[in-house]
Parts: C-alpha cells; structure tokens; sequence
C-alpha cells in the first residue's frame, strides 16, 4: 500500500495517472499509481477493468478523496 508519506504529499486538484491493477470485492479497486498502491471505491456507472489506465484526482486531501478525471467532460459547479 502507499506510504504515509505519499498520502501526506497529495495536494486538492492533483491529478495521478494510475493503471487498475485488480478489482476486489464490491466496487472497490486496487490503483498503482508509480509504485504506490492505491484501494479505490469506485462510486461511478464506468466500470473499471484490470490493466485500465485511469486519471485520478484529488478532490479532498483531509480526509483523502478521489475522483475520476476525464478532460473530455466539462462539470462545472458553484461553490456558494
């Protein structure tokens, strides 16, 4: 798993390039991302199959929370 560290280390609005490496039970997955695996609960309609590249990123650093990146799908939203 990823080192204290490296968890520490991401910022909001980082962006990881991750590849799958295994789907575990439910909707979670198992993310590497340089070395560091990552365990991900995948809260989308998009599957995401073993050896797919995914672009993670960082939507909360405290507590730690990820999203999904796709560049090709604008979401804009208002923060009051």
């Amino acid at each position: 798993m990823a080192s204290n560290a490296f968890l520490k280390s991401l910022t909001k609005g980082q962006i990881l390039h991750s590849v799958v490496e295994e789907k575990q039970s439910g909707s979670d997955v198992l993310c590497n991302f340089q070395g560091n695996l990552l365990r991900i609960a995948n809260h989308t309609a998009q599957p995401l199959e073993k050896g797919q590249s995914v672009r993670l990123q960082v939507k909360c650093a405290d507590p730690l929370e990820f999203q999904i990146f796709d560049p090709n799908i604008i979401k804009f939203e208002r923060v009051i």
